[in-house]
This record gives structure tokens, sequence and C-alpha cells, in this order.
């Protein structure tokens, strides 16, 4: 029976403030940038026209591989590799103190695959499946680049920014009743690091998929708290001090809450929105007025089960739950089409 993963999909909205795009939908720019010809060809017919080269030392890679317009969307992942990269190996030895480590090249001719995510944009709305290395940031970076300095379909510097809608049913209300945002509240861990290796089974060919490079420092919540705690005690020292206190068996919470407090004017709550729209998955809650407190995050996401290969998701099976995200957004209210 085919394996399936249990994925979330977020919903973003693509903003354009000042009409860079004159009144057309971010879906029609995208499609029409990869016919744009350059390097002696469309974007769309080979795959290093589309490459952008990261700073600061261009050595980090981001392009779209697969990608398609049919069934009224477009639909494409976002790819990253740094060319010539080693992937680090552990030799396996019984009753030693220490395993030696080196280093492995990919075969010629091939990359080691640091992550990938995928990303489907109908009109304005874009439905996101994040990766570890590649989320909602790095997604409005390339588009930006993609836009404005690559295909230079738009004049000045394009500035995509995707943002969140907040999901009334786990806010209790809209988004005027939210008296304060939460920011984080889960255990704190040390930093993330490369995943555990899984074992293998038989001598199946080894894939290098999601290997964590923390670029754009992507990090989760646990690994902000330590940022939050340094920047309120002033002192690493201080800081130490605390988290060696914390007896074992015990977690320590850091929870930074936002709110306003207000006399007679209305402030608008999207400004908040907008600036916390790219942190990591299930890191941001609401309180209400009624002072109810969301149980999730309350950005609007959709949960759904993908088909998978070994460690590698399926990519038609992916073009389909997203597809399906939008739909049910629809179908529930949660957007307009």
């Amino acid at each position: 029976m085919p394996e399936r993963q249990s994925v979330t999909i977020h919903y973003r909205r693509f903003r354009d403030e000042n009409d860079v795009l004159q009144g057309r939908t971010l879906e029609d720019y995208v499609n029409d940038a990869l016919d744009v010809e350059a390097d002696g060809g469309p974007l769309r017919q080979n795959w290093s026209r589309r490459t952008r080269l990261l700073p600061p030392d261009a050595q980090d890679t981001h392009f779209i591989n697969l990608h398609g317009n049919g069934g009224g969307h477009f639909f494409a992942d976002l790819t990253h590799f740094t060319r010539g990269h080693m992937q680090a190996l552990l030799e396996r030895a019984e009753n030693t103190p220490s395993l030696n480590v080196s280093q492995m090249p990919a075969p010629e001719g091939r990359e080691y695959l640091h992550s990938m995510m995928y990303w489907l944009v109908r009109g304005n709305h874009v439905m996101v499946l994040q990766s570890r290395s590649i989320g909602t940031k790095q997604l409005e970076e390339y588009l930006s680049w993609l836009l404005h300095e690559r295909s230079q379909m738009v004049g000045q510097p394009a500035v995509v920014i995707l943002d969140p809608v907040l999901d009334a049913d786990e806010v209790g209300g809209d988004l005027e009743d939210i008296s304060s945002i939460i920011i984080g509240g889960s255990p704190l861990a040390p930093p993330p690091g490369p995943p555990p290796a899984q074992p293998q089974r038989g001598a199946e060919p080894a894939r290098e998929v999601e290997e964590y490079r923390g670029l754009e420092r992507k990090h989760a919540w646990a690994t902000r708290m330590r940022e939050v705690l340094r920047a309120v005690m002033n002192s690493d020292a201080d800081v130490e001090q605390l988290l060696d206190s914390v007896p074992d068996g015990a977690d320590l919470d850091v929870v930074v809450q936002i709110g306003y407090k207000l006399r007679r004017r209305e402030v608008s709550r999207e400004p908040m929105q907008r600036a916390l729209r790219n942190l990591p998955d299930g890191d941001i809650r609401a309180v209400s007025k009624s002072g109810r407190q969301s149980g999730r995050d309350i950005r609007l996401s959709y949960t759904a089960r993908v088909l998978k290969e070994g460690s590698l998701l399926d990519p038609e099976d992916v073009e389909r739950a997203l597809r399906e995200a939008y739909d049910s957004f629809v179908n529930n209210g949660k957007i307009q089409p």
C-alpha cells in the first residue's frame, strides 16, 4: 500500500500595495516571466536560466525545477542546493570511544539536494508547502528576483509580499476581535541540527533530500527563545545560569505577548498580522477580547496526506493536495475565489 505523509499547507495572499502588477495577478506575471528570453532562450526551457545565486557568497542556489500551469493554476517547486557540497558521513565501528567522520562528494554530474518546497498560485492566492530550509520568506525573495531582476517584467524593484490570513475559527472572531498575539510558548530546546539518520533496509541507494543548513536562520521558536532571553536579561551568563537551573524533566517556557492598550482610537491589526507572517509553523496564537486563547497557530492552513516514496513527496500528489486546500478554503468561506 502506498505510504502517505501528513503535511501542513499554508495559505498566503499576494499584496500589491503600489499596483506594481498594474491590476494583473501574480499568477499571470509568474507565467509570463517564464516566457521571457534570457541567455539564449525562454526561462522555462532551461533550469539554469531560473537559478538565483544567494548572497553573500553566491554558493547556495534557489531555482524553480518542476513547474506547470494546467488546471487553472500555476504549480511549481523551489529547490535549494549548494554546488560542490560534500555530505558528512559517520564510519560505524564496534567498541570504540568515537567514530570517524569523513566527507563524500556527490557522484559526477549530480549535486546533493538540501531541500524542496512546493507552491501553487491561483490569481493572487498562494498555497505553500514549506520545507526545512525554505519557507514563505525565501519564496517572496525568489519571486521578487524573478519578476524584477531576472525577467525584468517589473521595471521597479519588486517586493513580493505574501500575507497570511488569520483563521476566524481559531481566533474566535474577526481580526478586530484580537486583543493580543502570543508568540511561542514551546519548551526551550537546543538549536536544531541535522535530523538523525534513519536506519537503512537492504542496499537501497541513499537519498539526501532534507539536510538542514539553517539558511536565512529559519529557526523554530525554541531557538529564538534564547535570543529573547538575552535581550531581556542583557547577559549571556545569566541566560546560561537560568537554563542550567531548570531541573531534569522540566521545560522552560518563554512567551512574547504583543497587544494594544486602547482608550478611544481603533487600531488596525493588519500590520501586526503582516509583521509576523514568516514565523515558523505553530508559533502564533491569539487572545480575543473575551479572553479566549486559540489552541493552535491562527494562520489559515490545511492538513493533507500526500503520497511519498522514500523521503521524497510525490509532486503530482502534492499539486492535488495544494489545489484541494484552495478548494477547501473557498468552499468553507475562508477566502473569496
